[in-house]
């Protein structure tokens, strides 16, 4: 994945996360399986269509004795009919990343490293994502680790139940 693809989804996704906003900007859900929904509709670049879920938890909840303030968190998955691309994955934590300490993502234990960008991560390799995505529909968890810009040690874990509906759905949306 190159930065210009990063920044691409980051601009088009970051406001559109949570349901009301997306529908606030155009985006149509196709419908919710269990963990995930399925969402679909146009950005500047054409057809999109995206899942997402929210995470099942997330720590920490506090820091310092002080609640952990982090904006919507939610794992995605992102089709984009008009630029010919599948499976880009993408994660959203909430607040700043740091960039000098590793993020992972896990799919029952197997680890793919993360590039961040901002309050965003996406999978390091490209190429991992065809075969992460197939992890994913066999796997049961997901486990984001990360480090936040002010050094608090983050753990977002997803639920992967309901993953492969959601994402038959924009497959056909997005075909």
């Amino acid at each position: 994945m190159t930065l210009s693809r990063f920044g691409l989804a980051l601009v088009a996704l970051c406001g559109m996360a949570a349901p009301t906003l997306a529908q606030d900007n155009g985006m149509k859900q196709l419908g919710t399986f269990k963990s995930w929904t399925a969402w679909t509709g146009s950005d500047a670049n054409g057809v999109m269509c995206y899942i997402s879920a929210e995470p099942e938890d997330w720590q920490p909840k506090e820091a310092n004795g002080n609640p952990v303030k982090r904006d919507p968190i939610h794992f995605l998955v992102i089709n984009r009919k008009a630029l010919g691309t599948k499976n880009e994955v993408q994660t959203l934590v909430g607040y700043p990343l740091s960039t000098s300490v590793a993020i992972t993502v896990a799919i029952d234990g197997n680890a793919y490293p993360m590039i961040v960008e901002g309050e965003a991560a996406w999978l390091a390799n490209e190429s991992d994502e065809p075969t992460f995505v197939e992890a994913m529909k066999g796997g049961s968890k997901l486990v984001v680790n990360g480090t936040s810009q002010r050094g608090t040690k983050l753990t977002d874990t997803y639920n992967l139940s309901g993953v492969t509906a959601a994402l038959g759905e924009i497959t056909k949306a997005c075909s």
